[in-house]
């Protein structure tokens, strides 16, 4: 896929693309504007588990509303391909997912997105917390509904229990620790018998920075994504960085991961983990819907362990920040107002209880999972996401203005998954330079970001960043909840 930067998501839609490309990308027909014709609304989205699910609930939606609502799903990894064509020729969907990890403040001054037109009952019945400024909102205006618990990772660890039992490896004690989890690999590999020990979803690698993020974390790095908490500092250079890669790079030197991993998707390397080529693969919670959605034969063979950590007595603590936008009206919709009531539609009962049984990222409320109809390692993921993972400081929630200073940031190219992709390969030799060189190109653009949002008029500084006052192992209490 082509590499799809923040500069390019936000071109303006002047270039011309042919009605071929965006059918490859999973697009519509030739018509022009974000409806594919009167009465019709067009939602797009990237959850491989919900596919089943979320066709039916557009065939339930166009009942209620009166208009065609047509559902089409592009693969996390070309998603934002998808819709920056779209874009581009003006054809962008109604409705569509959260994919461009681009700010909101962004996304709201290019036009990429449309307030969500919802009456005063509608919000008043969201769950307590749902609304968040700077994530969810701006300046009270309300652009997207979280859908999903923010306690989640997506470096749990999957395995096929056939696989590992033929390797006498115990299913209901799944690896904790580095060196349990080479063990492991290496008996899968000693058995021989034409399966794989690991698969890595290489080619995905936005996927991997996510999953790198994952592991660092949980290995003590203080922050999330690269920026310390207690000082606001870059630091992807920190050795729990470091030493996450370099435990994958080991495996991989050691042919304990498929070999051609680093063409792979995400899509490409979970179909092919379900078809029984491999013990391990690393994915996040909607793992488990998606290899029912392509594979519903291999559901008796899934079991999952819980994200890595470096050695035995590292406690098992993850931090995310609050729950975010899932889906976006567009900007250029021919019926914002149709569309809101689409996204509006998702936060009933109705809808959060079929999203738990479709076993993608898990819904805002984690308890509806322990009565939903899922397989047990779904279920048993669930629990320990409840238990492990806690709220994280965020700047754009401890000062909104910040958003001023995101809708101001620059691409930065190339990011951490592929540094991850370039390593594993080898056209990267020095890691440890590398991540620095991305720690300082993330502190330059924002410093930037900051003195013009500032020239602006916005009351923001680079202390915004900085929370010395956060207690690790705990829940991090917004300034306006205290």
């Amino acid at each position: 896929m082509a590499r799809i930067t923040r500069r390019s998501l936000l071109a303006g839609s002047g270039a011309l693309v042919g009605t071929a490309a965006l059918a490859a990308c999973g697009g519509g027909g030739g018509e022009s504007g974000a409806s594919a014709g009167a009465g019709t609304l067009r939602w797009w989205d990237h959850f491989s588990a919900l596919q089943k699910f979320h066709a039916e609930w557009a065939a339930q939606q166009s009942q209620e509303l009166g208009v065609q609502v047509d559902y089409t799903y592009n693969d996390v990894s070309r998603a934002p391909e998808a819709l920056q064509l779209a874009n581009q020729s003006n054809q962008l969907p109604d409705l569509y997912s959260n994919i461009l990890a681009l700010p909101l403040s962004a996304l709201v001054a290019e036009g990429w997105v449309h307030e969500l037109e919802l009456d005063g009952d509608q919000l008043a019945s969201l769950p307590e917390g749902s609304l968040t400024e700077g994530i969810t909102s701006l300046d009270g205006k309300v652009y997207g509904l979280p859908l999903f618990s923010y306690q989640q990772y997506s470096a749990a660890h999957w395995f096929n229990t056939d696989i590992i039992t033929a390797a006498d490896i115990d299913p209901d004690d799944p690896p904790t620790t580095y060196d349990e989890y080479r063990a492991n690999l290496e008996k899968i590999k000693a058995k021989n018998d034409g399966a794989a020990p690991m698969i890595l979803a290489l080619g995905g690698t936005a996927r991997m920075g996510e999953q790198i993020d994952d592991i660092a974390q949980v290995a003590g790095f203080p922050g999330f994504q690269g920026m310390k908490y207690h000082t606001g500092e870059y630091a992807y250079d920190d050795d729990t960085y470091v030493n996450a890669i370099e435990f994958w790079k080991e495996l991989n030197d050691s042919g304990l991961i498929l070999a051609g991993s680093g063409g792979l998707t995400v899509a490409d390397a979970r179909s092919r983990w379900g078809a029984g080529v491999a013990g391990y693969f690393p994915d996040g919670p909607w793992c488990a819907g998606g290899v029912r959605n392509v594979a519903p034969e291999f559901m008796d063979k899934l079991g999952v362990g819980p994200i890595l950590v470096p050695q035995a007595g590292v406690p098992v603590i993850t931090y995310r920040g609050a729950p975010a936008a899932q889906f976006f009206v567009a900007g250029s919709s021919a019926d914002p107002a149709k569309a809101s009531q689409l996204a509006a539609s998702m936060m009933t009962n109705e809808y959060q209880k079929g999203l738990a049984g479709g076993m993608d990222q898990p819904p805002l409320d984690l308890s509806v999972v322990q009565e939903a109809d899922v397989v047990e390692p779904y279920r048993k993921l669930a629990e320990w996401f409840e238990e492990t993972v806690r709220r994280g400081p965020e700047a754009v929630v401890a000062n909104p203005q910040i958003a001023k200073v995101e809708a101001l940031s620059k691409p930065i190219s190339p990011q951490l998954g592929d540094i991850v992709q370039g390593y594993l390969g080898g056209d990267i030799t020095d890691l440890r330079g590398a991540l620095k060189s991305l720690s300082d190109a993330y502190a330059a653009d924002r410093e930037q970001a900051i003195a013009a949002a500032t020239a602006a008029g916005a009351q923001v500084s680079l202390d915004d960043y900085a929370f010395p006052e956060w207690v690790p192992g705990q829940d991090w209490t917004p300034p306006s909840a205290g």
